[in-house]
């Protein structure tokens, strides 16, 4: 794939601008703590969260009801709530609805299989 500018900044977009999204989905898969969650981001998605912003977004999710912490010897963990597991299954279900159309309108003209 192409590095251009377009796709550039789709990447970012779709990454450390989504970056609530791959929270949950981590979470989703059990408790973990920041530096696991960003670690496992970049290992399983291809980007870089950064150190300081999985921390503010981990605490907009806790402030929202979306994930809750707790500490476990002398490490901060996180976990997913019900409200949470709620969000995560409606920002997949967007963007999965927004691929399908996208794929819809163009599958003819550039032959996407």
């Amino acid at each position: 794939m192409t590095k251009t500018e377009p796709l550039i900044r789709l990447k970012r977009k779709l990454g450390v601008e989504t970056l609530w999204l791959f929270l949950l989905a981590e979470l989703a898969r059990g408790k973990s703590h920041p530096y696991k969650l960003v670690s496992a981001i970049k290992e399983r998605y291809g980007f870089d969260a950064g150190r300081v912003l999985p921390y503010v977004v981990l605490k907009k999710l806790e402030a929202e009801g979306y994930v809750e912490s707790y500490v476990e010897g002398n490490r901060h963990y996180y976990r997913i709530t019900d409200k949470g597991r709620e969000l995560l299954i409606e920002g997949l279900k967007y963007i999965e609805s927004i691929l399908e159309k996208l794929k819809i309108g163009t599958k003819k003209a550039i032959k996407i299989e």
